[in-house]
């Protein structure tokens, strides 16, 4: 009962209690304050947003990679012919020339949707796409004009195609990685 009388007669040392009230000292802190983050940090920030796929290109990027796809199977598919046949003719090229610009097409067609933000950052793995396009294209070409010759000996056709092969199969990778780097899972999904 003391207490109370005491309180009740002396309000402004009950304002002294409370922090934050009056000229009272503050109360430390209980968070810690998490550190700035670094110069890195922040530019591998700055440039993940800036690579960053559009809604677009993440609805078409399924589509590159399956006529990739597509392409690689036409391609181990005339392997196969052409170690099974002694002679292959250009009949049997015409469904991998067709799979191959169908690739090349849709490869351009992402390419040409990237912003110059996205085409400066990607610079690299870009010319390393655009590489294997040419390869492509030369290979295609060199097994295009020896098939419409003549028919061509099965293995010989077979070397020619696995050479191609292994240029789609680099073509394919660069397209992964950029789309890796914008932020665009296998599946299609934006990460």
């Amino acid at each position: 009962m003391i207490c109370l009388i005491v309180f009740l007669t002396c309000p402004g040392a009950l304002l002294a209690q409370r922090v934050g009230r009056g000229a009272g000292a503050t109360r430390p802190s209980t968070t810690t304050s998490s550190p700035a983050p670094s110069n890195s940090e922040v530019n591998d920030f700055s440039r993940a947003v800036a690579l960053q796929a559009t809604p677009d290109q993440v609805a078409r990027f399924p589509q590159l990679t399956k006529s990739t796809d597509a392409a690689r199977k036409e391609a181990h598919s005339l392997i196969q012919h052409a170690e099974n046949s002694n002679k292959v003719g250009s009949s049997a090229y015409a469904q991998l020339s067709d799979a191959v610009d169908e690739a090349r097409s849709a490869n351009l067609q992402f390419v040409n949707t990237l912003s110059a933000s996205q085409q400066s950052g990607l610079k690299p793995l870009i010319k390393k796409l655009s590489k294997a396009d040419v390869d492509i294209s030369k290979d295609s070409k060199v097994l295009s004009q020896k098939l419409e010759r003549s028919e061509v000996d099965g293995k010989k056709v077979s070397a020619m195609v696995e050479k191609l092969d292994k240029a789609l199969t680099a073509f394919q990778s660069g397209q992964v990685d950029i789309g890796k780097q914008m932020g665009i899972q296998l599946n299609g999904q934006s990460q």
